[in-house]
């Protein structure tokens, strides 16, 4: 019951907003057979793919989403930053200049160099290095 209920958490937050648009309504949208829901802030807007794609590539994705902002708002994307499931895009409103891209966010990789696992306790100790990419 615990795991079906952990299960029911995690998916139930598949759906929320990102940072940087909480609070924002969400709309519906369609265009080229793709479902979204587009939340707006601060001349961006937050798509988020709610229909089933198999393999779907990113420019296909993107230039759906680009039609179903411009049918919502009347704004024109001018870029997007994201994956086919969920992207940002910056609007040019009224021949307006769109915002800009947002800033990458630093990341790290990093390599088990040592240690060792155990399997009736987990981890036990690994020793890592790390750098940023």
């Amino acid at each position: 019951m615990r795991v079906l209920l952990v299960l029911f958490v995690m998916l139930s937050a598949c759906n929320m907003a990102g940072p940087g648009f909480r609070g924002a309504p969400a709309t519906r949208a369609e265009a080229g057979g793709s479902h979204f829901l587009l939340r707006y802030s601060d001349g961006m807007v937050e798509v988020t793919r709610t229909s089933r794609a198999f393999l779907p590539r990113f420019p296909v994705i993107a230039s759906h989403a680009a039609e179903a902002i411009l049918m919502q708002t009347g704004c024109e994307s001018r870029w997007f930053v994201g994956d086919p499931a969920m992207m940002i895009a910056g609007l040019s409103c009224n021949g307006g200049r769109a915002p800009p891209k947002p800033r990458k966010r630093r990341s790290y990789v990093c390599d088990v160099t040592g240690g060792y696992l155990s399997g009736r306790r987990g981890v036990s100790e690994l020793e890592l290095e790390c750098r940023r990419s």
